[in-house]
């Protein structure tokens, strides 16, 4: 006998019987992570740690725009700071950004 399960990652709250094949299962999101897992509340868990971790990297990713961009108005702007498009398009072979 196979198993076969259907799941919604994140917002179904019942487990169900598939309307197409009464034979596929299609779990609630939490049934899902509790198999997947074996914690009872593994989605709730993962959640706050994901938006934890999306609020501290939030901070570092900022830091990295301004660093990205910064290397590419160097490398690729005009004497205002304009990115040039044509130089994107063509950009010149070698180059390194001074660091």
């Amino acid at each position: 006998m196979v198993e076969l399960y259907v799941a919604v990652l994140h917002g179904r709250r019942t487990t169900a019987p598939s309307g197409a094949d009464p034979n596929i299962i299609k779990l609630a999101s939490d049934a899902f992570w509790e198999k997947v897992s074996g914690i009872l509340d593994f989605r709730a868990r993962l959640l706050k740690a994901s938006t934890i971790l999306a609020s501290l990297l939030a901070g570092r990713a900022a830091t990295e725009v301004a660093r990205i961009k910064a290397e590419a108005t160097e490398i690729f702007g005009d004497a205002q700071g304009n990115l040039r498009l044509d130089v994107l398009a063509n950009p010149p072979a070698g180059r390194q950004p001074r660091r």
